[in-house]
């Protein structure tokens, strides 16, 4: 039996992936007639992502279209706007929540649906509502990219970014090594997992399925940390909810370039983009030396 499942996405300037994503939710709801409420919070578009989300508002196409501009006047951390912008999304879930229910958080920036057909999504719900993880996460391919979210013993135990930008305040060269040692090596490629299921601590990776009550979401939010607010993702606090949280590497979505680009460089573009980083620390050596003169 399905429960009762609300697909919640923030969106900001992402109208050409947000009306792809949509298109796939509205089309999925009506061929498998199951119980799905749509809501969209965004915060300061101007691409005609608000125009488009309200006339599928006023169409009943979704089901609450939730506007939270102006954030970055309130708030210097873009963490801590996201993390605003969530709990509003999980809000809606709060006063329309009446069982145990399905939550699915969306960036609507990404590509989220074109590597899964309508038979498989409606699968994976169903697995998870028979498996015993709390929640149920993607795979980035070809690389899985969101090592920021990430907390798996063996692979990302620590806050990866925060350490290497920490480092590279420090060391102005070999920044390539630092970022490689600590990012992009940590990237890794789907075909390095054999299991279907991979236990961590935290992730989240775009997109991800939790299965919530009401009591459960009273007592969740996400959160910021007190310091750093910028280097410590929002879905850390969250995901210290649920007791079990699973990677389903056969449930994927398409990596984002701009974050995996190194691994799918060439070994040419790889050796150009080294040689760039090294002039670019050599840049920073001079400018501190002529700064302190």
């Amino acid at each position: 039996m399905f429960l009762p499942i609300f697909f919640i996405g923030m969106s900001k300037n992402c109208y050409k992936s947000l009306n792809k994503n949509l298109d796939y939710l509205l089309k999925f709801k009506e061929a498998t007639g199951l119980d799905i409420k749509i809501c969209v919070v965004d915060s300061d578009s101007v691409d005609g992502t608000k125009d488009y989300c309200q006339k599928l508002l006023e169409e009943h196409k979704i089901d609450r279209f939730i506007e939270v501009d102006n954030l970055g006047e309130k708030y210097k951390s873009r963490i801590k706007r996201l993390a605003v912008s969530r709990n509003q999304g999980l809000n809606f879930i709060k006063e329309e929540i009446k069982q145990e229910s399905i939550y699915v958080p969306m960036d609507m920036d990404l590509d989220l649906f074109s590597l899964t057909d309508f038979n498989s999504l409606k699968s994976i719900i169903q697995l998870f509502i028979e498996k015993d993880s709390d929640c149920l996460l993607p795979y980035s391919v070809p690389y899985y990219y969101d090592i920021f979210a990430l907390r798996k013993k063996g692979w990302v135990k620590n806050n990866n970014i925060f350490i290497s930008k920490k480092i590279k305040n420090k060391m102005i060269f070999f920044s390539f090594f630092i970022n490689y040692f600590f990012i992009f090596r940590k990237q890794k490629h789907i075909k390095k997992f054999k299991k279907d299921f991979i236990n961590v601590e935290s992730a989240f990776g775009g997109m991800g399925m939790y299965k919530v009550s009401k009591e459960l979401l009273e007592k969740s939010k996400y959160s910021t940390s007190q310091n750093n607010e910028d280097m410590f993702s929002e879905h850390l606090f969250f995901n210290k909810n649920f007791s079990r949280l699973d990677i389903f590497t056969k449930w994927n979505i398409v990596a984002p370039k701009e974050y995996t680009f190194f691994n799918s460089f060439s070994l040419n573009e790889k050796l150009i983009y080294v040689l760039k980083t090294f002039k670019n620390d050599l840049k920073t050596f001079y400018k501190k030396i002529k700064n302190e003169d």
